[in-house]
Formats: C-alpha cells, sequence, structure tokens
C-alpha cells in the first residue's frame, strides 16, 4: 500500500510572527538538524508571516534564515511559502521581481516553491511557476478553501484544473487554513482535486483538535501527501500532529516519517516554544471551536477582550462565514481574512450590518483584485460603491528598486527592498554600522561566515571578532556610535541610570499601549510593586495584542516610553528595581 508522504511545517510555526522575536537564526538550524532524519518530503521553512518576523523584529534577513536551515537539513530539500505576485510582502511586484525572487531562493538552496492567491487565480502565480521551472526546482500551487462556494461547486474543479496547467507543476495543495469544511466535505474536494491529474497534498488548520481528522479523511480520499507539525509546535499552529497521524494511520496507508527520529527532534524542538505561547494555544484548543485562522481568531479574541465582549467569538466568527458567501466567495488568505474578521466584529458589536465597509472589502467587490468566485449581496455591493475604488499601488518593478537603492547591493537584498522597503533599509542599515576587513584585495569570503561574525558582535559585548581561514584574516568591528550634539549653552542630556536595575524590554516591533483599553487604567506605574509574571503593558504588533509581563519581582522605577508610541525589537519599556 503506498505511503503517504509528510511535508512539515515545524520551522515556519516556530518562526511565525509575532513569535518569531524569540527566534533566531541558529535555532532554526538546530531544529532543521532535529528534523532532517525523520524522512519528511520537504521542510517548509518560511512564509511571508515568517519573512516579516525575521525583518519587522530581529532586523534579519530571511535569506540568511533560509541558508542556515538548509546547511543543517541535510538531504531533506527545503522549501518556502509566497502569497502570489506580492510573494513574503505585501505590496504587488512585477514579473521581474518575482524571477529574480524565485532564482535567489534557488541559490540560497530552497529546491521547492509554494504558492497560493487569495482568490485562487492561476495567472497571479504564473510568473513563480515559470521562475520556478527556469530554476530547476519544484512548484506547487495552492487551492485555498473556503466556506463558500460549497464543496459540491463545479467552479473547485475548474479552479483546479487551471492550477494544474501552470507551468512545472509538481503537485496541487488543498488549503483549509480556517477548518471551515468537515472531514467528510474536505474528502469529497480531494476526490474532485485528483480529476486535474495532479499528486494532491492536503493542508488542514482547524480548532480543538479537528485537523488531525480532516487529514485523516483525505488521507482516505486518495491525499498524496499530508502537511503536520511536530509535538507541540502542532498545537500552536492549530495543525495535526505528525506523531498523532503516524498513530492513527499504522495497518493503512501510513505516514513516511521515522517514529523514533520524530520523536527525537520532537523532543529537541519543544524548548523552543515560549510558556505564553503553549499557554496561548492551550486556552484556543479548549475554548469554542471556531472556523477562523490562529493568527486572525487570536487578535479577535484581543478585541473583543478589550470590549468585555469575549463570549461573543462564535457569534463573530458565523457572522465571518456568512460575510464570505455575501462577498462573492472570497477566502480568508491575505488580504482579506484580517479585513473579513475586523468587519464582521463590527456587525456584531454594533449590531447593524453593511452601513459601511473595509476598504479592502469594498476594492474587492468592485474587481480591484480580480475575479469574485460568486455574486455579491447588494447590501455589500451598495456599500462598496458609496467608498468607490480604493488606491491599489502600480507593480513594483527591479529596476525602479535598483534605481533608488545603495551601490552594490546583491540581488536578494533588492528584492527584500521591492517587498519591504523601510524593513529592508534598516536591515541594510545594520549591515553598514560593522565594518570588516580584509587584507588582499580580491580575496572571497562565505557569507555565512561572514553573517556568523556580525551576529557575534552585535549579540556580545566584544567591540571586534577576528577568524583567520586559509590565511585570510577577517574582521568584523563595531563602528562608534555617533555621539549627540547639544545646542550650545543646552543642559547636557540626562543619562538615565540603570545599574542593578532589571530591564524589560520589547520582544517585537509594534506600538505599546499602558492599558487594556483608553478607557482602563494603567497595567503599571512609577513606584508600584509588581510580581513576576505580572502584565505591565501590551504591544500590538498586526493587530495582535501581545501582553509583556515582569520577569522579577520589584518596583517600576521608570517608564521609558509613552503610550501609543511605536517601538522597536530591544527597545527599553520599563526599569524594575530587584
Amino acid at each position: 500500500m503506498t505511503a503517504v508522504g509528510y511535508v512539515d511545517t515545524t520551522l515556519r510555526d516556530l518562526a511565525t510572527y509575532p513569535w518569531g522575536s524569540g527566534i533566531d537564526a541558529d535555532e532554526l538550524a538546530a531544529a532543521a538538524a532535529a528534523l532532517a532524519p525523520i524522512g519528511a518530503q520537504v521542510l517548509e521553512a518560511i512564509d511571508p508571516r515568517c519573512a516579516r518576523a525575521a525583518l519587522e523584529l530581529r532586523t534579519e534577513s530571511p535569506w540568511d534564515r533560509l541558508r542556515a536551515i538548509v546547511r543543517h537539513a541535510g538531504r531533506t530539500p527545503v522549501g518556502i511559502v509566497v502569497a502570489g505576485r506580492m510573494l513574503w510582502g505585501d505590496r504587488p511586484l512585477a514579473a521581474d521581481v518575482v524571477r529574480r525572487f524565485v532564482l535567489c531562493a534557488a541559490e540560497s538552496g530552497a529546491r521547492r516553491v509554494r504558492a497560493l492567491d487569495p482568490l485562487n487565480q492561476a495567472d497571479m502565480l504564473e510568473a513563480a511557476a515559470r521562475a520556478a521551472q527556469e530554476a530547476g526546482i519544484d512548484f506547487v500551487p495552492t487551492l485555498v478553501v473556503g466556506p463558500s462556494p460549497g464543496v459540491d461547486d463545479a467552479r473547485w474543479a475548474q479552479e483546479a484544473r487551471e492550477l494544474a496547467a501552470l507551468p512545472g507543476a509538481a503537485a496541487i495543495c488543498v488549503s483549509d487554513g480556517s477548518g471551515h469544511l468537515t472531514p467528510a466535505a474536505l474528502a469529497s474536494l480531494v476526490s474532485m482535486v485528483k480529476s486535474a491529474g495532479l499528486p494532491v497534498e492536503v493542508l488542514v488548520q482547524a480548532p480543538g483538535g479537528l485537523a488531525a481528522l480532516s487529514v485523516t479523511a483525505a488521507i482516505a480520499a486518495g491525499a498524496d501527501a499530508v502537511y503536520a507539525a511536530a509535538g507541540p509546535v502542532a498545537m500552536t499552529a492549530a495543525r495535526a500532529s505528525a506523531e498523532t497521524l503516524r498513530a492513527s494511520l499504522v495497518g493503512g496507508r501510513e505516514l513516511a516519517v521515522d517514529r523514533d527520529a520524530l520523536n527525537e527532534a520532537s523532543r529537541a524542538i519543544t524548548p523552543l516554544l515560549t510558556a505564553d505561547r503553549l499557554s496561548q494555544a492551550a486556552s484556543a484548543v479548549f475554548g469554542p471551536a471556531v472556523s477562523l485562522p490562529p493568527d486572525l481568531e487570536m487578535g479577535l479574541l484581543g478585541r473583543l477582550g478589550r470590549l468585555g465582549l469575549s463570549g461573543q467569538l462564535v457569534e463573530v466568527a458565523d457572522e465571518v462565514g456568512r460575510l464570505t458567501h455575501e462577498l462573492g466567495g472570497l477566502t480568508l488568505a491575505y488580504p482579506f481574512g484580517d479585513a473579513i474578521v475586523e468587519q464582521a466584529a463590527d456587525h456584531i458589536i454594533d449590531q447593524a450590518r453593511w452601513t459601511e465597509i473595509n476598504p479592502i472589502l469594498a476594492g474587492a467587490v468592485l474587481g480591484q483584485f480580480g475575479r469574485l468566485r460568486g455574486p455579491v449581496d447588494p447590501a455589500a455591493q451598495a456599500a462598496a460603491e458609496a467608498v468607490g475604488p480604493i488606491e491599489v499601488p502600480s507593480d513594483v518593478a527591479l529596476d525602479a528598486v535598483a534605481h533608488g537603492a545603495p551601490v552594490g547591493l546583491s540581488e536578494e537584498d533588492l528584492v527584500l527592498l521591492a517587498q519591504f522597503p523601510d524593513e529592508a533599509e534598516r536591515l541594510i542599515a545594520r549591515r553598514r554600522s560593522l565594518r570588516t576587513e580584509v587584507p588582499e584585495e580580491g580575496t572571497v569570503i562565505d557569507r555565512a561566515l561572514l553573517e556568523t561574525l556580525v551576529q557575534m558582535v552585535e549579540s556580545s559585548g566584544e567591540t571586534e571578532v577576528s577568524v583567520e581561514q586559509a590565511g585570510t584574516r577577517v574582521t568584523v568591528r563595531r563602528a562608534a556610535p555617533m555621539a549627540a550634539v547639544a545646542a550650545p549653552g543646552a543642559p547636557a542630556a540626562e543619562i538615565p541610570v540603570d545599574d542593578g536595575m532589571a530591564r524589560v524590554e520589547s520582544p517585537m516591533v509594534g506600538t505599546f499601549y499602558r492599558a487594556s483599553s483608553p478607557e482602563a487604567g494603567p497595567f503599571v506605574t512609577e513606584g508600584q510593586k509588581v510580581e513576576a509574571g505580572q502584565t505591565v503593558c501590551l504591544i500590538e504588533a498586526m493587530k495582535l495584542f501581545n501582553e509583556i509581563h515582569a520577569e522579577t519581582a520589584g518596583t517600576i522605577r521608570r517608564i521609558a516610553v509613552q503610550n501609543a508610541e511605536p517601538v522597536e525589537f530591544g527597545q527599553l519599556l520599563f526599569l524594575i528595581e530587584p
């Protein structure tokens, strides 16, 4: 009996936004080394949320992360995930940027690209497909599943055939990232998609442990490969765990993994999960089962909680399903998911429907993102027409990016700059704040070695680090900081003294809030005593509100940030006197 292929998502689930702020490239490389022997047909390493976490929260290049993973993955292929012509970012990109991006991914060791479009438009994936074919790596288009239309609708089969016809398509991934489909409905859809003539892979994220049931039903219907994660990482991402699937399939179409290697990998990776993340995941597992992507559910819970409306989670989730139908069959994939959930919450909170509409949804209704997959409700249509067309940025071309970029940038930095202008500029500035000395002109330096030395200098108190390799000495030296110049006659700025103080620093880029809502009092004030683990503030990042806790008991001696101010990764928030 044919074994079921296994696509491992552990690495990208570990490093997703905003949790990626606590995971560095070395830890991901160690996780890849642990996963390498388990027998996965591919390790999916980086997707748009992982790339954003690396750049925004750690000012690290996703390319460096990818190379670190590839170096430690052994013979197991490593893959990336992209969102159509936006790739890892949120700006539409010209075909030349998409092509160079995919070629850079292949040069960095990626052996597979999986791509998705929120409306399942095959033409939006064609540039990535052709680039993957040129690079000689696998290309897997994704059929994004939503609650509308029903699985017996012929449109699903048509979309699957169009995706299968893309150049070099090696398989089709059926992705139900919200648990909308029952196991029986998913099995029916898998059977339909197999008629397109390509192997079918199945990805499910569903609440309350339902993912494993759905994936098992998909396997019974003929799925050729399934997506899962190792150990408790699966729980944090609302996925089926590889261990559960392997055990449930014994005696039938067994999962192609090595049991002992998988168990060892789970033990090695579990310490990378923070207690906060595990607690949040457990509350989702044992809370009400709602058909929402985990990241959108957490953001919604934060919003409802601040308004004292947490009990209306299920009602909002049901409204989300209605809206996808009324909006012509939109899915919850980016950029529609956040907008649909926000619109649904507004309907429930205000107890009124379609009095206004999110601009992204208005643009979708008016056809600015492509053809819709069904009719639009008249009330939604009227609301969209009242707003009118939104401003959609034009495609970013590589020549335009290169024209305004610093001289000497590599192509991989240029394609990052095209997707993340501000974040990529910070990354480039960070690199240029460190000078490297090479005694002989024309000497070739291993890029991985250079990046390692840069990280050593940044993470230690050393001003420089040198290493000699094959007779060549390479030195990475911390640049001298620029001194602030005071105006003539101005008093010298007071330098805060924090000797002996415990620092509370921001674990991510976001917005600092001292209270849970504008009407509530602050979590802490200067001079207040706090206990270890006590919430001291919130950091909002990508509409997720993350509680920041004191790591030690003591007295708040300084609050270093004003309410609602933006903060950077590692920025001082509080000083606590133990």
